[in-house]
């Protein structure tokens, strides 16, 4: 029934609905130790339960506030279906976050990685390149890029149809490159993949079996390349990489949101705290350049 709520009450992601989930049996599982009724839950027992999750790991402020707000949640429903009146998780205090820059690539990491899958006659490979070089170039999440389907891609228009957290559409611009080899991928390799498959499938793009790809396989086929390469990196590093480097290059944080497909600013403005911590690395190294004077005042 949880389950239910998150996903069409909720309406939250499928990998949300799976962590909510996970939580609340974990707390559940925690209730029957201490031959406690999810009636009888209060501040204190939420306390004594948290205080028992970091014990179990190294848990940070991230992974703990994620936690609180499975809770928040779990109670919210209880709440919903009459096992109970009030929410007790809402007496927690969310941890502090600390700062948590997202782990980018550099423009020429990138070009290495885009450009190492050119040139290559294996189907998979083109596929894979056309799917990581759409990703950069639209900063789209993985799992929105898997999902979308042969009517989501405008040629023409050099656009895709993108439908993200929640459900919300939107549309999303792709550069000449990613459309270009997009368009190959459509014209010349998806083709082969689908006649592997007796089933029709209307995805984009096409695992080897010709049935729609999935993430696993996609996070596989990206480590395994790029490990190959020598660099370390992950899928979303791609999407990362596309937010800094549109910073970088002037574009508006408000319009990156729109792009991103976030629902709040806050979430984008991480992005800007990239570009002032790259800044002052790079200060920080030129300043240290022999024959510069540190104490010489500039005279223009």
């Amino acid at each position: 029934m949880y389950s239910d709520y998150l996903l069409f009450e909720k309406r939250v992601s499928m990998k949300t609905k799976d962590a909510y989930s996970a939580e609340a049996s974990i707390l559940l599982s925690y209730l029957e130790r201490e031959k406690l009724d999810i009636s009888s839950v209060d501040f204190n027992t939420l306390v004594s339960f948290m205080d028992e999750r970091k014990k179990e790991g190294m848990l940070d402020e991230r992974t703990l506030s994620k936690i609180l707000s499975a809770l928040r949640s779990f109670f919210s429903f209880t709440v919903k279906e009459g096992y109970r009146k009030d929410n007790p998780a809402l007496l927690l205090t969310r941890p502090k976050n600390r700062e948590y820059l997202p782990k980018t690539l550099s423009r020429e990491e990138v070009e290495e990685i885009l450009l190492s899958f050119r040139g290559e006659e294996d189907d998979l490979m083109i596929r894979d390149y056309a799917l990581f070089e759409l990703i950069y170039s639209s900063g789209m999440r993985i799992s929105e890029a898997i999902s979308l389907s042969l009517s989501s891609y405008s040629r023409e228009k050099s656009f895709v149809k993108v439908v993200g957290k929640r459900n919300k559409e939107r549309i999303v611009f792709i550069g000449h490159i990613a459309n270009n080899v997009l368009s190959y991928y459509i014209d010349n390799v998806r083709p082969k993949l689908a006649m592997r498959s007796k089933r029709h499938s209307e995805a984009l793009f096409l695992g080897r079996t010709g049935n729609a790809l999935t993430r696993q396989a996609v996070h596989k086929r990206f480590h395994e390349h790029v490990t190959s390469l020598g660099l370390e990196a992950t899928v979303h590093s791609l999407r990362h990489s596309f937010a800094t480097h549109m910073i970088e290059n002037g574009a508006d944080i408000s319009s990156l949101k729109e792009m991103l497909g976030h629902s709040d600013i806050k979430t984008t403005q991480i992005y800007t705290h990239l570009d002032t911590r790259q800044l002052l690395n790079a200060f920080d190294r030129f300043s240290m350049i022999p024959g510069l004077d540190a104490d010489e005042e500039d005279e223009e």
